[in-house]
């Protein structure tokens, strides 16, 4: 391998604020709103040119699971925010399974950040972390005129990548641990011209295509080896986004495998295409009209924090005195390599471990403080857990009810004039409780 050598220089400040997060998916839209809803001072970076990560950029079909049945538990800025998605496309809300268009998501997005005084930057790419003994004095991006500093206080990661903390220096974990083995990712796509009075009512909003898909495995003539067929949902009169296919092999953290797995997800979603429009009814017309411009990343870092959320604890259903949420949505592992036998049964094991209903699992504050850090939290996939544990936390209620709680304590650590690890717990929950949030 050929070492260049790298020449630190001086690097103009862009701006300073008390609170800085990285990453505008739904975690850190919900940690920035709720800090500027304190009236802190904060700065949201983002690397795509608008807000929701996965959700918009990444075509997302549907916020899912946001209640165990009994409770809703993504009842703060998650709520908020798919009430207004819901009214933006004209239909109501379901806070079991809402299926949301990516256009409603970052118009409603922009509406809440700039009420909440929030100053976005847009199109910057998080490049290092000045740290000194562990604290973060600013984030290095990349801007159109270069490198800058991003001064702070204290900073949040939501990037799902958990990319500020490893640059701080953080410890993470990534990947089983037998093997290295990753979820594979998903290139999500959007489809227009469908023909929803040619589906059957009980069918129209989620899942089209799974029926066919079984069908074409079972009988040999599917166009992709494929096992785990999630489906496409309606988010419009005559539109849906699909949440097809898995790009297996992939190393999510390799900038050539990643590449790759774009490349082929764009293959993919064309196959899928010819594929619906020959076996769906509805779709005989059908149009893709658009591919994802972000992965569907399922897996990726998980930085070690003061407590790691484990598979033991969502199998005894364990709370915590130092909760700042709660979630109840299945261990969730896809498989990360070309095996029908195990894409199959990914289903299967989500069902055979779901909770029944009213049951849910505490998240603990502790599991949002990252090792080896000072003035730095966590939010959304990126937060300590292991793997299982992962696979239930990722999803966007859950990235949501850890984004809104780091708001939280990073708005009260700044008032109090305290490090984040003698916050008092009891105000976090006290606080999260105003905000509409869950807790028992």
């Amino acid at each position: 391998m050929i070492q260049m050598l790298y020449s630190p220089r001086r690097i103009p400040v862009l701006c300073r604020g008390e609170v800085v997060v990285a990453g505008a998916g739904v975690a850190g839209v919900a940690a920035a709103i709720q800090a500027a809803r304190a009236n802190r001072r904060v700065i949201l970076l983002e690397k795509n040119n608008c807000a929701g990560g996965i959700l918009s950029s990444g075509l997302l079909p549907s916020v899912i699971h946001m209640s165990d049945g009994e409770h809703l538990l993504a009842s703060g800025i998650c709520r908020e925010m798919v009430d207004r998605v819901a009214g933006a496309m004209n239909r109501p809300a379901n806070y079991c399974w809402f299926n949301a268009h990516p256009e409603a998501v970052k118009r409603v997005l922009d509406e809440m950040l700039s009420e909440a005084h929030v100053t976005v930057l847009y199109n910057v790419h998080l490049c290092d972390a000045l740290t000194e003994k562990g604290r973060i004095r600013a984030a290095v991006v990349m801007t159109p005129n270069g490198l800058a500093a991003v001064g702070g206080k204290i900073f949040i990661d939501a990037t799902g990548d958990g990319l500020l903390a490893m640059l701080a220096g953080a410890p993470f974990e990534y990947g089983a641990a037998a093997d290295g083995e990753v979820m594979a990712p998903t290139l999500c796509s959007y489809f227009t011209r469908i023909n929803f009075d040619a589906v059957p009512e009980k069918r129209r909003e989620n899942g089209l295509g799974r029926k066919e898909w079984q069908a074409a495995m079972t009988e040999g003539r599917a166009p992709l080896a494929e096992g785990h067929f999630v489906g496409l949902f309606r988010n419009g009169p005559d539109s849906g986004t699909g949440n097809l296919g898995h790009i297996y092999h992939t190393d999510v953290l390799d900038p050539f495998s990643l590449s790759h797995a774009c490349v082929e997800g764009r293959k993919q979603a064309w196959i899928f295409r010819d594929f619906f429009r020959k076996e769906v009814p509805g779709f005989e017309q059908a149009e893709l009209s658009a591919t994802a411009g972000l992965l569907g990343v399922r897996e990726s870092r998980r930085v070690m924090g003061e407590y790691v959320l484990n598979e033991e604890d969502y199998a005894s259903r364990r709370h915590f005195e130092d909760e700042i949420g709660c979630f109840a949505y299945a261990i969730d592992i896809h498989s990360g390599i070309a095996d029908i036998a195990r894409q199959a049964n990914v289903e299967p094991a989500i069902a055979a471990r779901s909770y029944a209903r009213g049951e849910n699992y505490g998240i603990p504050y502790r599991a949002l403080l990252p090792r080896q850090t000072v003035n730095l939290l966590t939010a959304g996939r990126c937060i300590s857990t292991d793997r299982a544990m992962q696979s239930s936390i990722r999803v966007v209620p859950g990235c949501m009810i850890t984004g809104q709680a780091s708001g939280v304590a990073a708005a009260l650590a700044l008032g109090r004039r305290q490090s984040l690890r003698r916050v008092p717990v009891a105000q976090i929950q006290e606080l999260l409780r105003r905000g509409g949030c869950y807790l028992p």
